[in-house]
This record gives C-alpha cells, structure tokens and sequence, in this order.
C-alpha cells in the first residue's frame, strides 16, 4: 500500500495563509476596491461547496487562525446605525454599527459555518459564524440558510486566510435573525401584502408538521 506524508504540504500551506493575514493587518481601516463580483463569488462559494466531501478513507484536515480576542456588542440594536458592505473597512470592528443580510447559498460547514450573504444595495460578502453548535447537535441549514435575514452587530470586517474579504463572528450575541416583517430590515425585503396574509391555524400545521418529520429547529422557527 502506498503512503503519502502530507505534513509538509499542510505546513507550506499554514505558512502561506499566516503571510496573508500579517500583510491584512497593514492595510487596516481602508475599503477595498477589488472585491470580485457577485456572479463570480457566488460560483466559487457553490463550487466549493459541492466540491469538498467526507470519504470514508480519510478525512478533511481544518484550521482557523484565531483573531485577537475582541469584546461582544453590548449595545442595544436600537442605538446602532446601519452600514451598507460597499462601507465596510478592512481589520475594524465597526462600533456603533449593524449590517443587515440576507443568505443567498446553503450553508457551508468548516470551522465555522459559512455563507454567501447580500444586502440591500446587491453587494455580497462571505459570512462566518464561529461558536456554533456541532452538527449533530444542530445542523447548519437550520441554524441559516438560503433567504435567512441576520442582523449583524458591530461587524468585523477582514482579509480570511483564503485572501478573500469576509465577516467573522465570533459572538453569538452578536447576530440576530429576525423575519421579514421586522421593520429594522429593509423594505424591499419585506413580504408583499399577499405574502403576509399566513394564518395562524396554517403556522401551527407547519410547526406541527416540522415537529412529526423530527425537525425541531425548523419548528421553532414557524
């Protein structure tokens, strides 16, 4: 049987993504400019989530570099004001901020579960959420997926370790899914009259049909 020694290999490659968060810490505070476009961004993140599979053989080796630790949000929502993505600036924690999202991909689990979000204006930006509970405790796609909104509080913008720009949060705190109809999040988000007119009796028969096929986070959130 032949055997790889793939030590050296992982070692180059963890070397490699330190030199790009080093080189991310000097470009503090500035906006950039090069960010890919949405169709393109949307691709690779779908590519790469169908491409990355457990085998049976081996399994997928993962790191994440640690951030300085940072304090949560403590802030009440209704004293932060909103920020757009095109706004954001890199390595800053954007105090007295919220940036609301809506997810346009399934969710794709590594050390953090991560996403492809947008917001009002179309611009799109990778999300990470970190401290997450383990799948087997709660699946990713329950915890967001496709059409969730979230408000994040006081974001934090920087360069991932792929060199591509990104959201990390490391605070649970320090997002809040809401529904549609919250008036914090933008207008063009919100259902249409038609859409809005869901019963009672029809969110009980969701919940209660959530509940029977063993979806408990789904029915929580009906």
């Amino acid at each position: 049987m032949d055997t790889y020694n793939v030590t050296d290999q992982y070692t180059q490659m963890l070397k490699s993504q330190k030199q790009t968060l080093l080189k991310a810490k000097k470009r503090k505070g500035q906006r950039p400019h090069d960010r890919a476009p949405r169709e393109q961004m949307y691709l690779k993140f779908m590519m790469s989530l169908v491409s990355i599979k457990p085998t049976k053989q081996g399994r997928n080796i993962q790191s994440s570099f640690i951030p300085l630790s940072y304090l949560p949000c403590t802030a009440p929502l209704a004293e932060l004001k909103r920020i757009a993505i095109r706004d954001l600036q890199l390595e800053t924690h954007h105090r007295g901020k919220y940036l609301p999202l809506r997810v346009i991909t399934p969710p794709h689990r590594m050390t953090a579960i991560m996403v492809l979000a947008e917001d009002d204006l179309a611009d799109v930006i990778i999300l990470q959420l970190y401290q997450q509970e383990a799948e087997d405790i709660r699946e990713a796609s329950d915890a967001v997926n496709v059409g969730t909104i979230l408000l994040v509080k006081e974001p934090y913008f920087k360069v991932m370790a792929s060199g591509e720009y990104g959201l990390r949060v490391d605070h649970l705190s320090d997002v809040s899914h809401v529904s549609k109809d919250d008036p914090r999040i933008p207008a063009t988000w919100r259902p249409q009259l038609l859409e809005a007119e869901c019963s009672a009796q029809l969110l009980k028969t969701k919940g209660n049909t959530a509940m029977g096929e063993g979806n408990y986070w789904q029915a929580i959130t009906e």
